[in-house]
Order: structure tokens, then C-alpha cells, then sequence
């Protein structure tokens, strides 16, 4: 996995800049799709601020939540949102590698991602591990950064927040240089990690592609 250093340099700025409704919306936008049921064990890997992980405590408040993260400074940054968010409950966030998870094998309900998985060095560790943790019929959904170019009013009427506007001059650069998706891309990495059942759509004006697939 790519080192800590850079996410804890950039942990504060990442943090503000990414504290908008847009961004909010397409981190909840991934408990759509979750599995059937209800009361779902679910991991929040690259949980960086938290925010991935509030919006889905609000969307899913029968879940039973964890956040990870490889940066200490992401997680300071989550403790003090989770302490603004006034959440019903607490929900427990590790430090460690996504390529090397602290839990049992099929121990998890749901394993998501928001912006994450292009960042890594190995996504193929990471996406054994999730299987590995995951349950037969668990599922796995990732929001990454879609390929096709977006044009600019179309952002525009998304959302005109500064910020919003900010990250995404920020994203669309740094996603170009470290790799993006496509649907046929992200269903063709998910299939080769042993994962089936693929679905996919777009979120965040079309700058987004949210994928999820399911354990066999």
C-alpha cells in the first residue's frame, strides 16, 4: 500500500476541502447497496476524516461500523468529526494496512471504500483481504474515480461550492497520474479478485464510478 506520509501531510487540507454536501452524498450513496438484511458488519477501509463512514452510520444506523486507515492523522481527523457528527454510537476506528486486515476470515458483512482503492500499490492484496473477511454473499462497493471526461457545466450543475470545485480540480489531476476506471475496468480488477455479481454507477456529476460485487 502506498506509504502514510502523504496522507498524514495532507490529512487537514483533504479534511476541509472535502467537507461538503457533494462529497457527503456520494459517500452515502454507497450503502445503497449493500446486501439484503439489516444489523451488516461493516468495514470502512481508507476511512481517512470519516466521512465515508458518518454518511454511512446515518444511512445505515442498524449497522455495526469500522473505519481503517493507514495515516494516523486521518484518524485524529475522523475522532474529531465523529465528535461533531452526534452520532447514536461510537464507532471504533483502526490504524492498520488494508493489505493486511485485523479480522477473521468471513467475519464481515460489507467492505467499502470511498476514493480509496486507486491509491494503492497492491489492490490485488487488498481485495484478497476484503474477500478473505467477507462472508459467502458479502459485498464489497468502492466509489473511485471514473475515467470518461466530465464537462465543466455539468459540474457546475452539480454543485458550485468552492470547495467541492477545489477537490475536484485537485482529483482529477492526481487521479489521471495514479489511475481511474471505467465500469468494465473496475468489473474486470473486482472479477480477477473473485468477486461476481458486478454493478455499477456514477455519482458526483459523472467524476465518480461506485462499483460493488459480491463474495461467491
Amino acid at each position: 500500500m502506498s506509504s502514510a506520509w502523504r496522507f498524514n501531510v495532507s490529512a487537514r487540507l483533504y479534511s476541509a476541502i472535502n467537507a461538503q454536501a457533494a462529497w457527503r452524498r456520494s459517500c452515502g450513496r454507497l450503502a445503497a447497496h449493500f446486501p439484503p438484511g439489516a444489523g451488516h458488519r461493516v468495514l470502512d477501509v481508507g476511512c481517512g476524516p470519516a466521512f465515508s463512514t458518518i454518511a454511512l452510520a446515518r444511512a445505515r444506523p442498524d449497522a455495526r461500523l469500522v473505519g481503517l486507515d493507514l495515516a494516523p492523522r486521518m484518524l485524529q481527523e475522523a475522532r474529531k468529526r465523529m465528535v461533531s457528527a452526534g452520532l447514536q454510537r461510537p464507532i471504533p476506528l483502526f490504524l492498520a494496512d488494508a493489505a493486511n486486515l485485523p479480522f477473521r476470515d468471513e467475519g464481515l458483512d460489507v467492505v467499502t471504500g470511498h476514493s480509496f482503492l486507486y491509491l494503492v500499490d497492491r489492490p490485488d492484496a487488498v481485495l484478497a483481504e476484503a474477500r478473505r473477511t467477507l462472508r459467502p454473499g458479502g459485498r464489497v462497493v468502492l466509489m473511485e474515480p471514473n475515467y470518461r471526461a466530465v464537462p465543466l457545466r455539468e459540474v457546475l450543475r452539480y454543485s458550485r461550492d468552492p470547495r467541492f470545485l477545489f477537490s475536484v480540480c485537485i482529483w482529477r489531476p492526481y487521479s489521471r497520474r495514479h489511475g481511474r476506471f471505467t465500469a468494465a475496468t473496475l468489473g474486470a480488477t473486482l472479477a480477477a479478485a473473485g468477486f461476481d455479481d458486478f454493478g455499477s454507477e456514477e455519482v458526483l456529476a459523472g467524476l465518480g464510478l461506485l462499483g460493488w460485487a459480491t463474495k461467491p
